[in-house]
């Protein structure tokens, strides 16, 4: 279930039924630090946490940003998708 994504100041959060998923990052330079993703208990299974990833790394990209993955679940997203290792801050065959 898709659901609208907001980017306020260091956070994006997805709101459904009143009860907010949120993924908390800390930019600094050109590295956005993902350092908490949260998906309350009533909204699990929704694919919430994927969704937030998902649009801190469409906005890295689009800023030109690293993501330092401080985060067990942004870095475990990262993991799984290869295509996004290069965005991961340190990693190898990354363009400054």
């Amino acid at each position: 279930m898709q659901v609208p994504i907001e980017h306020e100041a260091g956070r994006f959060v997805a709101r459904v039924d009143g009860v907010e998923a949120f993924l908390v990052y800390e930019r600094t330079g050109a590295v956005l630090d993902v350092v908490q993703t949260f998906t309350p208990p009533a909204l699990r299974g929704r694919e919430l946490a994927a969704q937030l990833t998902a649009a801190v790394v469409a906005y890295a990209q689009a800023e030109g940003c690293k993501i330092r993955p401080t985060c067990a679940y942004t870095r475990a997203y990262i993991e799984r998708h290869p295509e996004l290792h290069a965005l991961s801050e340190g990693s190898a065959g990354a363009s400054d």
